[in-house]
């Protein structure tokens, strides 16, 4: 992993390890197809921002869900590319997603803002491309009670402020996570 700029890339032998973390963190992937299986119905247009290798993508895929994953790391979405034929992969980052606008219900990272950079472009672009009454789903370790251990979380405040573009926002817990779920994107915010 190397930093360049606001952003973390994820080399190839990143990509190698995270196999692994793939087996451990099963469970909140899991989790996360229930939580959308519950707010929309397939074949909803769903987006995962951080797709990483893509086993969540490739699971709501599975459900009859079309799923976009957009990341930055060439390298993950190639071992996604490689093991999975469903989700349909994009390089690019969360601050200039390269997707048309108002063409998803569903907006989703999991365990992924924590490594965005530029959050202000980012929630812009989440915003422009949801539909109207798109819903916007985060889900991290949760930071504030593992902030001084694990630096990859997310605190209640952090989504908070992340999720002001929207006017609904729900933050709720499920140990050891956290979950934003934000409704009702506020079009007027997105607008350059």
């Amino acid at each position: 992993m190397h930093r360049y700029g606001y952003f973390e890339q994820f080399d190839e032998r990143t990509a190698q390890v995270y196999r692994f973390v793939e087996v451990a963190l099963g469970w909140a992937y899991s989790f996360t197809a229930n939580l959308i299986k519950k707010m929309v119905n397939a074949p909803a247009r769903v987006l995962e921002i951080g797709p990483g290798t893509g086993v969540l993508a490739n699971r709501l895929s599975g459900l009859g869900y079309h799923v976009v994953g957009v990341d930055v790391s060439m390298a993950m979405l190639k071992r996604g590319h490689g093991r999975f034929w469903r989700p349909d992969f994009i390089n690019g980052g969360s601050w200039a997603l390269p997707v048309i606008d108002d063409s998803f219900d569903v907006a989703m990272t999991v365990f992924t803002l924590h490594h965005w950079g530029d959050h202000e472009s980012s929630m812009v672009n989440v915003v422009r491309v949801l539909k109207p009454g798109g819903v916007f789903i985060v889900v991290e370790a949760d930071g504030d009670l593992f902030g001084r251990v694990i630096s990859h979380s997310c605190t209640a405040k952090c989504l908070s402020y992340s999720a002001r573009y929207f006017n609904s926002v729900t933050i709720r817990r499920r140990f050891p996570l956290i979950i934003a779920i934000a409704k009702e994107p506020r079009k007027e915010l997105a607008k350059p």
